[in-house]
């Protein structure tokens, strides 16, 4: 992968990670008190992916940006309307962006290693490391789901 294609993909998933950010941030804004904890974790987590891209993609010589900057960036790029009010279609929303997340970090974890050059399989180490906790926040997605599917 050349350096701009390279620049070009860390930088989407960037702004990918800041819209992650964003759905798990207004996490007092919930009544359920496992949501309440997850999410703040769950946000903690997002600002580690953003603070690792940003670091990597400044160790390659360029700034961060992000691609698409201001409103509701996850929204726009799944054409999905989260509504906080209702948790199960909340949980059910955020569920399916996180698989969409894990799906985007196979594939650019899967083109990194399949590069020759040493730095690209570095940052395939660290990507492979997003991508197992995009994996983990779906799994817990889905048994929160499941499992206020059978309380009620």
């Amino acid at each position: 992968m050349d350096d701009k294609m390279l620049m070009k993909e860390l930088n989407k998933i960037l702004t990918l990670e800041h819209g992650h950010l964003g759905m798990y941030e207004k996490y007092m804004d919930y009544s359920d008190k496992e949501i309440r904890r997850t999410f703040r974790r769950f946000m903690e987590v997002e600002i580690e992916h953003i603070e690792k891209l940003k670091t990597v993609i400044r160790n390659l010589g360029d700034k961060p940006s992000l691609i698409i900057e201001g409103g509701d960036i996850i929204g726009r790029l799944f054409n999905i309307t989260i509504n906080v009010a209702d948790e199960r279609g909340m949980l059910k929303a955020y569920s399916f962006i996180e698989q969409k997340a894990h799906a985007g970090y196979t594939d650019f974890v899967s083109k990194l290693e399949n590069d020759s050059e040493k730095r690209n399989q570095f940052i395939a180490e660290i990507a492979a490391s997003n991508m197992l906790e995009a994996k983990l926040m779906q799994l817990w997605l889905d048994d929160k789901l499941k499992n206020m599917h059978v309380q009620a």
